[in-house]
């Protein structure tokens, strides 16, 4: 018994590294990327080929915004896997959390002729974080937009039963497989297919939504939808207490 778990052991401690390891080269990867289309852009600019005009100078704005994001969230997530993001619990209205991050988002969907159907519970008061309620919901949402094609559909409820807010947020085409679904809260990770398709992103957004929720005492998870899109479906407790 000593020898198989000392194997299990060493079993979880090679999966360990080398999850750390492939989390390290995505890393260096992703910003890799846009520090090479820096150094060559500023390159041209100096060697006198592009001239440094209003359009230069916003794609290396661009560029620089990509890696500040990048960064940012990167520094989210770290402090979220160690405990140190802080939280400020509350009661709080997340049905008006909901909505207001759906407002921001309209003009986003409306832009990708993407229709968003929304079934709100009014005035559902949960204990929680406001601010980082509203930080994941804004980042489902938007993933939902940037990973659905054009024209789409995008469906959004928010019901409270037996103690618990279920949110979910259902997508159109293209959809993933259940493995993958599996998958998609690891920090960096990425389809190779048509859901990768986003002008911008680093595939942190949904990591970090995951330890918020986790932070709640809720859960979250992701399941093939039944309009050829993605699930995502929330649970939050009213309470932090654990159910």
């Amino acid at each position: 018994e000593l020898m198989n778990n000392v194997d299990s052991l060493s079993q979880t401690l090679a999966k360990n590294r080398s999850s750390r390891n492939r989390l390290f080269a995505d890393i260096s990867h992703e910003l890799r990327t846009p520090l090479t289309v820096l150094a060559g852009e500023i390159e041209l600019l100096k060697a006198g080929i592009r001239p440094f005009d209003q359009k230069q100078l916003l794609s290396l704005e661009q560029e620089s915004d990509l890696l500040r994001h990048l960064v940012d969230d990167l520094y989210q997530l770290s402090l979220s896997d160690v405990g140190a993001l802080k939280y400020n619990f509350t009661d709080s209205d997340i049905s008006s959390v909901l909505i207001r991050a759906i407002n921001n988002l309209q003009q986003q969907a409306t832009a990708k002729n993407i229709k968003v159907a929304t079934n709100v519970k009014a005035n559902v008061v949960i204990e929680a974080d406001e601010k980082r309620i509203e930080q994941l919901f804004l980042n489902v949402i938007a993933n939902a937009i940037s990973y659905t094609d054009d024209p789409g559909h995008l469906e959004i409820t928010l019901v409270d039963t037996e103690g618990k807010v279920l949110i979910t947020l259902i997508d159109s085409a293209p959809s993933v497989t259940v493995e993958q679904c599996l998958q998609l809260f690891d920090p960096l990770y990425r389809l190779d297919e048509s859901r990768t398709r986003r002008e911008s992103g680093a595939g942190l957004g949904l990591a970090i939504c995951k330890n918020i929720v986790e932070a709640h005492n809720g859960t979250i998870v992701a399941a093939p939808s039944t309009i050829g899109g993605l699930k995502i479906t929330i649970s939050l407790p009213m309470s932090r207490r654990k159910i």
